[in-house]
């Protein structure tokens, strides 16, 4: 039976933040297709990685992988969000606590540094690939999401999303006149007011009926960027806090709404920029 062992160091070469697997209370993995299903909620993937990790554990050899495979395919009731992004079946919780999702064949997890090769991609390109977040985000953004949120799915979802974490830094500095310095990051209050916002992610109330992913809206093999026609609907011009808006997947019925979403977010900014002014 395949063993959970320690996960690998943080510190990864010509990065101080490891996003992937930054420390024992949350991970990463949307780069192997984690969250490109129709229902994506936390439910549904809670559901699915669960059974792909107790599928793997009940194998008597990590050789039987083909059987794996087939069992696992037979079970998934879900549907693709994107065609042609790879949905990795080897994708489980790689810690006991089941805190941690990640590569059930990574050899941090079954002590084999071949067994990555049976996956889609292979050892070599996941060893080496890099997502954006590694170097779109500064290391104050990094560390913002990264010493705040504690659970694997919402902190997939933020720290994947760019727009949404570099908007709220560049609204919150702006304001301030300075860059967020990365140290004071560390100071609990802040970190609350962080994870408040963080967790609109998750808990947005003008979330679109249709379904996608951050700012992506997808048909089939194609996809494209969703838009909020402000001047088309309501004669207004583009909100400031549109790119934010466009990542939580916004869809608002009346000008009302978007006026309230919009204080939604101008609210969580300024008692972050207070607090933060306040703290040393």
């Amino acid at each position: 039976m395949p063993k959970l062992t320690k996960p690998r160091p943080g510190a990864l070469p010509f990065h101080p933040v490891d996003l992937c697997q930054p420390d024992k209370l949350k991970s990463c993995a949307a780069c192997c297709g984690l969250f490109n299903w129709q229902d994506h909620s936390r439910a549904a993937l809670t559901k699915l990685v669960t059974m792909q990790t107790e599928l793997f554990l009940q194998l008597d050899s990590c050789e039987d992988l083909e059987a794996y495979r087939k069992l696992r395919n037979s079970r998934i009731n879900n549907t693709k969000l994107f065609e042609t992004i790879y949905n990795c079946e080897f994708i489980g919780f790689i810690d006991p606590d089941r805190r941690r999702v990640g590569c059930l064949l990574h050899p941090t997890v079954t002590g084999n540094p071949e067994l990555r090769n049976h996956c889609f991609y292979g050892a070599k390109i996941c060893n080496e690939h890099f997502c954006p977040s590694f170097g779109c985000l500064t290391t104050a953004e990094q560390l913002a999401v990264v010493s705040c949120v504690a659970d694997w799915y919402l902190y997939g979802l933020v720290i994947t999303d760019i727009d949404f974490v570099k908007q709220f830094f560049r609204h919150v500095e702006n304001s301030l006149g300075e860059s967020i310095k990365p140290e004071r990051i560390s100071n609990t209050s802040l970190q609350n007011l962080l994870m408040d916002f963080f967790n609109l992610k998750e808990h947005w109330p003008y979330k679109a009926a249709e379904n996608r992913l951050g700012k992506y809206y997808f048909s089939e093999s194609e996809y494209a960027i969703a838009r909020i026609e402000y001047r088309k609907r309501w004669s207004v011009p583009e909100s400031k806090w549109d790119k934010i808006l466009v990542s939580l997947e916004s869809e608002f019925d009346t000008l009302k709404q978007l006026r309230n979403a919009e204080q939604l977010l101008q609210d969580k900014t300024d008692a972050f920029i207070q607090a933060y002014s306040q703290t040393l």
